[in-house]
This record gives C-alpha cells, sequence and structure tokens, in this order.
C-alpha cells in the first residue's frame, strides 16, 4: 500500500486556503467566529445542494449559513465580503 504525503508547503497552503474562506465567511455572514474547516464543507455542501434545487448562490449561500452558524448576522463588518463564488472556491481547495 502507498500513501502520499503532503509536503509542508502543501500543508501550509491548504491552512491558508482555509484561513482566508474562514475570515471571508466570518466578514459575510457577521458570525461572531470563524467558522472551522468542518463548518465550511459543510456550508458548501449546503450550498451545492441548494443550488442544484434552483436558488441562486448567493440565495443558497444565505440559506446555507442560516442553517449552519448559530451566531448567523450577529456581528455587523463595514468591510466588503468576498462573493459566493470566492468562499465556494475557496472551501473546495484542498
Amino acid at each position: 500500500m502507498l500513501f502520499a504525503l503532503a509536503t509542508l508547503d502543501e500543508l501550509s497552503s491548504w491552512g491558508n486556503i482555509m484561513a482566508a474562506a474562514s475570515h471571508g465567511m466570518m466578514i459575510k455572514y457577521g458570525l461572531a467566529h470563524e467558522p472551522t474547516s468542518p463548518e465550511i464543507a459543510r456550508w458548501a455542501e449546503l450550498v451545492k445542494q441548494y443550488v442544484a434545487r434552483g436558488e441562486g448562490r448567493e440565495r443558497a449561500g444565505e440559506l446555507a449559513a442560516k442553517q449552519i452558524f448559530q451566531d448567523y448576522r450577529t456581528r455587523h463588518f463595514a468591510s466588503q465580503a468576498d462573493t459566493i463564488d470566492t468562499l465556494l472556491r475557496l472551501a473546495d481547495q484542498k
């Protein structure tokens, strides 16, 4: 059996991607915390399910965020948040 081990650079890059997705989601959805990797993965999966049912991407992201994050819209950030496309791309990169 062969196992492929990720290089430290690959692991560092993946960590940076997840951190960017986490921070972007915190701002976009007014969260009091930065989402964890499992929360991001669950959010991305729900967004894809809503889109498959015919929801627009922005609406799908909002619906998924409401389901997953207890602290949805508990904070207001003055900065511009990432688009759903950017957050999905970051969530899907591994």
